[in-house]
């Protein structure tokens, strides 16, 4: 699926129309950082994809791109993990149940999971892990399908690694969930490093002509997994990241999301790597 959706002349495609939809549960993850399940009125929530996106809006305010972090057989609700920045993300973060915003979509090209009877490698830095969850729940509900499955999941501290009460089902379900931060810390007993760093030692364990991985999280962070994952075999083609916190408009229109030659929400969010190093590898001014 892909993030332009052809409509018949004169007709409006359906994606592009906001829905209007009611907060059922606001969840603070950690300071600054809210997870919002939602329910659009009268009608059920649109199909999605892991990793695609919705325009979430604040009424008055504006929109953002935010992906739909929930699994995709929820056919009750949505859920958007939401940083607080801007005015648009300080506005979301501050709904409560009951509370109306609206959102558009979804959008975008989602995590290629036809990894069948392969080893899959999920590197997570920060909130990247929220595009990532979707997924995870994929492979976790289809787990026969492939072979080994680790996770590496890094924060700076251990209060902010994101869904961090969910790991031990994750774990229980088949998956090697790591969780690393970024320094040492009092009463911390897993491993301390920063992500790519774990990811390396990782792939040691794996076939690395078998092994496709997902990563998401800073563009330093990405291009970093991504290099310690071609070092050990893994053909560049095979990592796939996702561009999300590029995104703008969400369809392809407004062009602010340029990054070389690729237009994230036309090519993406989810892109191969060789189609984004050269962008990925021209330090930010």
């Amino acid at each position: 699926m892909t993030s332009v959706h052809a409509a018949t002349p004169g007709a409006v495609d359906p994606l592009l129309v906001p829905q209007v939809h009611e907060v059922l549960e606001a969840r603070t993850e950690f300071p600054g950082v809210v997870t919002l399940r939602v329910a659009p009125l009268g009608e059920p929530p649109r199909a999605f994809l892991p990793a695609q996106i919705g325009m979430v809006g604040a009424f008055g305010i504006g929109e953002a791109a935010i992906s739909i972090s929930s699994a995709t057989t929820d056919l009750a609700a949505h859920e958007y993990t939401i940083r607080r920045a801007g005015a648009i993300t300080t506005a979301l973060t501050r709904l409560q149940p009951g509370d109306q915003l609206w959102v558009r979509g979804p959008f975008g090209r989602p995590w290629d999971l036809a990894l069948d009877g392969r080893d899959v490698v999920i590197a997570a830095g920060g909130l990247g892990v929220a595009p990532l969850r979707s997924a995870i729940y994929e492979l976790l509900r289809h787990r026969d399908r492939f072979g080994e499955v680790v996770a590496v999941i890094g924060a700076r501290s251990p209060e902010l690694l994101l869904y961090a009460d969910e790991y031990p089902a994750w774990r229980a379900g088949g998956i090697r969930v790591v969780a690393t931060i970024d320094r040492a810390a009092d009463g911390w007993g897993g491993p301390v490093g920063f992500v790519p760093e774990v990811v390396a030692t990782m792939v040691e364990n794996l076939e690395p002509a078998r092994t496709g991985a997902l990563t998401c999280g800073p563009d330093v962070m990405m291009q970093l997994v991504a290099e310690a994952l071609i070092d050990r075999g893994v053909a560049a083609r095979d990592i796939q990241l996702t561009l999300e916190r590029n995104m703008q408009c969400g369809n392809g229109l407004c062009g602010h999301c340029q990054l070389g030659s690729t237009i994230v929400c036309r090519d993406g969010p989810v892109v191969r790597y060789p189609s984004v190093a050269a962008a990925l590898a021209v330090a930010e001014r």
